[in-house]
């Protein structure tokens, strides 16, 4: 979580996508949400600039993942579950 930006994190598991904590303004918004113990892999989405006219602007970064396993095997289980939204880069 960065800055006074919207974030949310998502979580991949062999079971698909979870979504994770969610911050506003540096404060987390809801409950905290603990990494699933066999999540493959952790996303943070953050709004990088707000337009008033036109659509945000979302960035995607990789914050964890599970070392164990090879990034091959990462992409493939990326694969088998659609995307948590529409700008994931994944």
């Amino acid at each position: 979580m960065t800055g006074d930006n919207p974030s949310q994190e998502f979580h991949l598991t062999p079971r698909g996508w979870i979504s994770g904590t969610h911050w506003e303004f540096g404060t987390v918004q809801g409950n905290t949400v603990d990494r699933p113990p066999d999540t493959i892999e952790t996303w943070l989405e953050e709004m990088v600039l707000s337009y008033l006219h036109c659509a945000d602007v979302y960035s995607w970064r990789l914050i964890w993942y599970d070392p164990s396993m090879t990034k091959t095997e990462r992409k493939k289980a990326r694969s088998q579950f659609p995307k948590p939204s529409e700008e994931f880069p994944g």
